[in-house]
This record gives C-alpha cells, sequence and structure tokens, in this order.
C-alpha cells in the first residue's frame, strides 16, 4: 500500500501501471490499484518480491521521478543494500505495457488480491462474478485482519448442509492431522467446538448449523474466518450478506 501523504501529493498523477528501477536498469512493470484515496501495487507486485527474492523486515526505498515512474533501492535484515540480479527478461515487461486494458475486477483479480492481503480461498470459490469481485475486495479493506485467514463464499451445498470447508493451503499450515476440533468466535460469544472431518489430500470441513440458522446465511453471503488464537484453534466470523 503506498503511503497515505505520498498519494495526497502524487496520487493524481499516477497511472494503471507504475515503472519500477533498480540500479541496475532492471525495470519492473506493477499494476496500480485504485479505491478512492488508497492505491497500492496490485498485480505483478509479488513477482517483483520474489525476482529480489525481498522478505519481511526488509527495507524498499521509492524515489518518485515522474509518469508513475519510481527507482527502487533494496536493503536487507542488516541494512546493506542487495546485490541486484543482471538486467534481463525486458521482453516480459514490455508484453505486460502492451496490454493496458481497461482495468476490471475478476476471479483472478480477486485471487491475486487475497494472496496479497495474506487470505487464502479455496479452489471451488474462485469462481466468482465480477460484483462479488469487488464486495469481497471492500470486505477485506474494511476489516484490516491482523492474522492469518481465509475466505468462504457460500454456495448452496454448502447452506443444504451447514458445512464450511477450509483451503487445503490454510489447513496444512495452522492445523495439523491430529486436529479434532475448531471454535468459533461470533460476536464476541465463544460457540462450543466444532467437529472437523479431514478430506483426504486436502483440507477439512466442519459444520456449523446453528451460525448458519442464527445469522441466516445464505448462498452469496462471504464469510471470512480470522485465525486469533492458534493454540486453541480459535477462528473469528465475519459475514458480509449478499444482496
Amino acid at each position: 500500500r503506498i503511503p497515505k501523504n505520498f498519494v495526497k501529493n502524487f496520487g493524481c498523477e499516477l497511472s494503471k501501471a507504475a515503472t519500477l528501477i533498480d540500479p541496475n536498469g532492471r525495470i519492473s512493470e506493477v499494476r496500480i490499484r485504485k479505491n478512492g484515496k488508497t492505491i497500492w501495487f496490485h498485480h505483478g507486485w509479488y513477482d517483483f518480491i520474489k525476482y529480489y527474492s525481498i522478505s519481511a523486515g526488509y527495507l524498499v526505498v521509492f524515489k518518485y521521478v515522474k509518469n508513475s515512474t519510481f527507482h527502487v533501492l533494496i536493503f536487507d535484515m542488516t541494512a546493506c543494500e542487495i546485490n541486484y540480479p543482471s538486467k534481463s527478461e525486458e521482453s516480459k515487461n514490455e508484453e505486460f505495457v502492451e496490454k493496458e486494458e481497461p482495468y476490471e475486477d475478476n476471479e483472478c483479480d480477486l485471487q491475486d488480491f487475497l494472496e496479497e492481503m495474506g487470505i487464502c480461498i479455496a479452489r471451488k470459490h474462485r469462481i466468482v462474478t465480477t460484483e462479488q469481485s469487488k464486495r469481497a475486495v471492500k470486505f477485506v479493506e474494511s476489516l484490516e485482519l491482523k492474522n492469518p485467514s481465509f475466505m468462504v463464499i457460500l454456495q448452496q451445498s454448502d447452506i443444504n448442509h451447514h458445512r464450511v470447508y477450509v483451503p487445503v493451503k490454510f489447513a496444512k499450515e495452522f492445523f495439523c492431522r491430529d486436529t479434532k476440533s475448531i471454535k468459533i468466535l461470533v460476536s464476541n460469544e465463544n460457540e462450543k467446538p466444532h467437529q472437523i472431518n479431514w478430506i483426504q489430500k486436502g483440507g477439512f470441513v466442519f459444520t456449523m448449523v446453528r451460525i448458519m440458522k442464527s445469522k441466516k446465511l445464505k448462498e452469496g453471503d462471504i464469510c471470512i474466518f480470522e485465525l486469533i488464537r492458534k493454540n486453541k484453534f480459535l477462528l473469528k466470523l465475519y459475514v458480509l450478506k449478499g444482496k
């Protein structure tokens, strides 16, 4: 996310894509996403991070030139400037520039956005409408989540069976196969343990009959589960009702 003070002074100058240039002259193109006064680097940002092996604790300095162009300096955990890779892969970046089409939210953009925010989503929930994608993005931004989370966009089969499927990536990272139950926090009231059933080579499912009935959950509702206590397997539930 680009700091508010910078947005206040230069936000109006930023276009749909930013050009990031390292000291060796290598160019990276990163999409710029805008939502009111909030602006952040979007599609292409993860590629940038991976290319330079940037990890938590690194310092990245952006010097704005003009026309959405930034010179970038990267410092590692020791506060020393990194050894930048040699200039390469420019053809890939040129290809990106040629695709200057009107920006639209879609299922791919939603997945990229959630990954950047550290939120998992199951494969079956990735196919969404443009409207669902927009609503999901605004919902996530409003929550300002601080812990590992996953999103579920309820389908009719989920409602019929009162069940929730936990994505494989989330389940493997934060739970072990011998975990038998979890707890759901709703409106600051602890729920009783929910028994879970592991799926072979996958995540797990659990039922929440009382919650679905009390919240009157329906198809299209967006649920986000935030893991607020890892040692007690306590998840906090946030719900955005569908239209």
